[in-house]
């Protein structure tokens, strides 16, 4: 599995077996500053030749791989959630509907931008009878990073983002009616997910532009997002919160949880993941997800 962000490429192997997951083998390199352009939504690769380099050093004497899955930052790949009466059939129609509703949502321009939906269980009394969550991202920068593991061999079968492969490799740990949320960190900014049975309930993903005020800014969110769950799933208390911070961040981030969602919140660790053998001075902020990616290609 593949992590392709501003600041590094990493890769993570890990053997399925009848007892859980082996992790076998984790490499990283770095990238240089300023290797992408700037946007809101992250933006397509500025110096090619240098991201190939970066790719070949990655993979220099691994195994031979054909097909792999690529996670992306949050802040590349968003997610936001749109009810409707009925989706097209045919993709061409279906996209159209797509990018209609998703202006209605988000302050981008929506031909430049890489749309998917999946289906997800409606909330209760809500207006139309379908629910999605729509993810999108920039089309150029896809189309870069899958063009750029193609020539080196290896085909993308699926982009997913941080959290969401988070969330895949915590799953096992949450009984299918509870509750359950992944609050991941960065320095730059925080996704906030909510889940029962597998599936995303809520997803806010907020990012800091400058550090006054952070406090009352993530306890405000906080709240906001716990009322409205409350709201929507009386009397279905937050089973488990999980919490991947930078190791500076983490102890404020679970102060910040605990006070607002009135839980005791867990950091991730190995503990939580379905490993048979570790691999010593791994970042689970880091590794977990590639687990969780690994996951969602077997299912």
């Amino acid at each position: 599995m593949f992590y392709v962000g501003p600041d590094e490429l990493r890769y993570a192997a890990f053997a399925a077996g009848p007892q859980g997951w082996a992790f076998d083998t984790e490499r990283h390199v770095p990238l240089p500053h300023g290797l992408y352009q700037t946007g809101v939504l992250g933006g397509p690769i500025r110096e090619p030749e240098i991201f190939a380099g970066a790719l070949r050093q990655l993979i220099a004497d691994l195994e031979p791989m054909k097909q792999a899955s690529l996670v992306v930052p949050d802040s590349w790949l968003r997610l936001t959630f749109t009810e409707m009466a009925e989706l097209p059939g045919r993709a061409v129609q279906r996209q159209e509907v797509l990018a209609w509703k998703l202006r209605r949502l988000v302050p981008f321009r929506v031909e430049d931008l890489r749309i998917s939906a999946t289906r997800v269980t409606p909330f209760p009394n809500q207006d139309e009878p379908l629910r999605l969550l729509l993810g999108f991202a920039v089309e150029n920068l896809m189309a870069q990073l899958e063009a750029h593991f193609e020539a080196a061999g290896i085909h993308v079968g699926c982009i997913t983002n941080n959290t969401l492969a988070l969330a895949s490799a915590l799953e096992h740990t949450v009984a299918p009616e509870d509750l359950a949320a992944v609050v991941s960190v960065t320095e730059e900014s925080y996704t906030l997910a909510f889940f029962r049975a597998g599936e995303p309930l809520l997803y806010r993903y907020k990012s800091f532009s400058e550090e006054a005020g952070r406090a009352d800014s993530v306890a405000r969110d906080l709240r906001m997002t716990s009322s409205f769950l409350h709201e929507h799933f009386p009397g279905a208390p937050f089973a488990r919160v999980f919490v991947a911070a930078p190791e500076d961040l983490e102890h404020q981030w679970l102060g910040w949880v605990a006070s607002e969602l009135e839980v005791t919140p867990e950091p991730v660790n190995a503990e939580h993941l379905e490993l048979t053998r570790l691999r010593p001075g791994t970042s689970w902020c880091h590794s977990a997800p590639l687990l969780g990616a690994a996951m969602l290609e077997v299912d």
